[in-house]
């Protein structure tokens, strides 16, 4: 249907009852206003994307409702035509369209939330800002290194032997992310399910002692501890094990020297595990804790490439704790530290 047949549609005898009739059976929040910008109809998810009671017979006037949403209908009233504007409200991002017509119902107001839409969007071009990142630096070292030998580099053992070194180094880089971003896009798929065994705890915290010499060779202390009573794990004891080391290796890689890190597992509510990640490094700004699972998504203050890591570890860690039924939670405050909490599901009998 065109816009005009639907506009002449709505402009009927009946008009009010249809504009009724849309509101219950479509998702955008709906406002239909009289000749005199008082309220015929508002449905619910208009009440509740405008943060107003809307009552029949109320005014939708300026001070009580946003003067972008009022110089909009205005506008349609103008024109004759249907009217748009793209609204940020109330930490939302809103699509507003209007348009006059010539029933009952003088004004028509639809109001539809694409706050998740742009969050889509904007994760989607972050997410290709990051792959070109990450592999644009490996793969120009690569190429300026291969060129230097191919140019006489070859002649000084020596160099060359250096240049090869860091090319197997660029080169290991890329194969873990190009391995990671493969492992992750398996658990998303749910292609291989996860193993559902008895995984001691204690051998599961014992995975993390290959992460020492990391740590002692960044002056970082690295703590490890489990409470007295707590159960088994049920789950995938290599993917378990994969989520505690990826996060203390986080931690080590944004704790200054000097710094603690904490990892310690206990008792939580009945039949679960609380295994705790506290760290007193550089933490995590408020605006970046939404987005830290977030593939190839960092922080702008570690966008610098030090070779550690692809930007994959906590998106990894979330769908694995996921996967098992568990939740993780992170608490930062810039400057003062980051705790990453992992509740899992424990073995029965335990």
């Amino acid at each position: 249907m065109e816009a005009r047949d639907a506009i002449d549609l709505l402009s009927g005898a009946d008009s009010l009852a249809m504009v009724r009739a849309l509101g219950l059976l479509l998702d955008p929040g709906i406002v239909g206003l009289d000749s005199n910008g008082s309220v015929l109809v508002a449905n619910e998810p208009a009440r509740r994307l405008l943060g107003l009671p809307l009552t029949e017979g109320s005014a939708f006037v300026a001070g009580e409702v946003d003067y972008r949403l009022i110089r909009l209908l205005d506008a349609a009233r103008e024109s004759g035509h249907v009217e748009e504007r793209a609204i940020s409200l109330y930490d939302r991002d809103f699509l507003a369209r209007a348009v006059a017509l010539k029933g009952e119902v003088a004004t028509l107001l639809l109001v539809r939330d694409e706050t998740r839409v742009h969050h889509l969007e904007r994760v989607r071009r972050d997410f290709v800002s990051n792959v070109s990142h990450e592999l644009r630096t490996p793969i120009t070292a690569v190429q300026l290194m291969a060129e230097t030998l191919a140019n006489g580099g070859l002649e000084d053992p020596e160099a060359a032997a250096d240049f090869v070194r860091r090319i197997g180094q660029e080169a290991s880089h890329m194969a873990q992310m190009v391995e990671e971003l493969l492992e992750l896009s398996t658990i998303e798929s749910g292609l291989r399910p996860m193993a559902s065994e008895r995984v001691p705890i204690a051998t599961l915290m014992g995975s993390l002692d290959r992460l020492r010499p990391l740590a002692e060779s960044k002056g970082v202390s690295l703590e490890v501890s489990v409470a007295p009573g707590t159960p088994d794990l049920t789950g995938d004891s290599s993917h378990l094990g994969q989520v505690l080391r990826n996060l203390a290796h986080n931690a080590i890689k944004f704790t200054p020297s000097g710094g603690r890190i904490d990892i310690s597992a206990a008792p939580g509510d009945p039949g679960l595990v609380v295994l705790r990640c506290r760290d007193t490094g550089v933490g995590i700004t408020p605006a970046d804790l939404p987005r830290i699972y977030e593939r190839f998504w960092k922080a702008d203050s570690s966008r610098q490439r030090d070779g550690e890591g692809s930007g994959l570890g906590l998106a990894i860690v979330r769908h694995v704790v996921e996967a098992h039924g568990g939740e993780v939670t992170v608490t930062s405050e810039p400057r003062h530290g980051t705790e990453f909490r992992v509740v899992l599901p424990a073995a029965e009998g335990s």
